[in-house]
Order: C-alpha cells, then sequence, then structure tokens
C-alpha cells in the first residue's frame, strides 16, 4: 500500500501532462464530448497538479479531491454523450482518487 497512491498520482499526472502536450488522440476525445481546448487544458491541469499531489503523504488527500472533482466533469460529460468505452476508466480513475482523499 506505501507505493499504491504514489504510483497512482504518478500515472495520473503524466495523462494530465499528455493533455497538455497536445496529444492529438486527447484533443480528439474530447472535442468528440463537445469541450473546447482550453476547457480541456483546464481538466489537464487539474490532472497533473492533483497527480502530483497524490504522490507525497502529505498532500495525497488533497490531490485526491482535485482528481475527483476533474473525474467527475469529465465522467459526467462521457454519460451524458452515452459513451461507455470512456466512462469505465474514467470512473475507474474517480474511485482511485476518491480512495486516495480518504484513506488514513
Amino acid at each position: 500500500m506505501r507505493y499504491l497512491f504514489p504510483t497512482l498520482g504518478a500515472a495520473v499526472a503524466l495523462a494530465g501532462f499528455d493533455k497538455l502536450a497536445g496529444q492529438r488522440g486527447y484533443e480528439r476525445m474530447f472535442g468528440h464530448l463537445g469541450w473546447t481546448d482550453d476547457q480541456m487544458k483546464a481538466v489537464a491541469v487539474a490532472e497533473t497538479a492533483g497527480g502530483l499531489m497524490m504522490m507525497p503523504a502529505a498532500t495525497r488527500r488533497l490531490g485526491g479531491l482535485v482528481v475527483s472533482a476533474a473525474s467527475v466533469a469529465v465522467l459526467s460529460s462521457e454519460l451524458r454523450h452515452g459513451d461507455p468505452k470512456l466512462a469505465g476508466p474514467r470512473a475507474l480513475v474517480l474511485l482511485a482518487a476518491l480512495a486516495a482523499a480518504i484513506a488514513p
């Protein structure tokens, strides 16, 4: 368990950084959901910052809350668009972030 949240945080931060770097797949995905480039970048910043904050124990809970908030926004959009292929992985990110936010 000692390395679980730091590893999850690093993975989320990397995914956020990929969005900031302009990965075309993410741009298409968010465009498909009706999001603007600025909205995608806002989620990317939240994922990057929140993921990095999930790594050290001192800020893990706050990072989990930041990633949870971003994930709720994206997940709700995915569900509204009826896209379960996207909603499933995002739901797992949300669960991991919530676990980081509430775990002792």
